[in-house]
């Protein structure tokens, strides 16, 4: 008994050995093919970053503002790819404040709901009349090129909950655009 528990052992361990050697050379691939695309990370210069202003037709007024919090250049195999010498990758936090109505609020509770229930509740479609958008402006250090980026947020489309928050405050999910200009500024 003991040796048949033993090769038991031996081919376990052999499969396993297979199975994770395949699994390490699938992992070497996936490596490669991702360090085959890498970015440069840019450091960037804040000159204005505005708060947007929106009406909604249930009274309540919307604030958004939009924050860069990186800029990339995107290289292919270590070089510059020439399609993409001037294309540049953001990474940005978008970030809403309320002003609530009295219309607009619901009755307070002390229910919680589970995450399903929060995701599928979003049922109202809000109008909204937009008050202002502001270009935000940076400047960007890219090997010694100094270039403007202009960066705006523009909300395309409001859903409020038919839940609201247990103080009896509205939840609403609000689905936002991001329009880029990069330009070269003139020594």
């Amino acid at each position: 008994m003991k040796i048949i528990y033993e090769d038991l052992i031996k081919i376990d361990f052999k499969k396993m050995l297979d199975q994770s050697s395949i699994n390490i050379s699938k992992g070497i691939k996936k490596v490669q093919e991702m360090t085959d695309d890498i970015s440069t990370v840019l450091d960037f210069k804040v000159i204005k970053e505005f708060w947007d202003s929106y009406d909604l037709t249930d009274g309540t007024k919307l604030k958004n503002r939009v924050i860069l919090t990186g800029v990339k250049k995107p290289y292919k195999n270590n070089a510059i790819n020439d399609n993409k010498l001037n294309e540049y990758e953001f990474d940005f936090q978008s970030i809403q404040s309320f002003i609530f109505s009295k219309k607009s609020k619901g009755n307070p509770h002390i229910k919680l709901y589970t995450k399903q229930e929060l995701d599928s509740s979003y049922t109202i479609e809000v109008a909204f009349n937009t008050i202002s958008e502001k270009w935000n402006e940076y400047t960007i250090n890219d090997n010694k090129t100094k270039l403007k980026l202009k960066l705006r947020s523009t909300v395309t489309q409001i859903q409020k909950s038919n839940i609201v928050l247990q103080n009896g405050d509205p939840i609403y999910n609000v689905k936002i655009k991001i329009l880029s200009k990069v330009l070269r500024q003139k020594m």
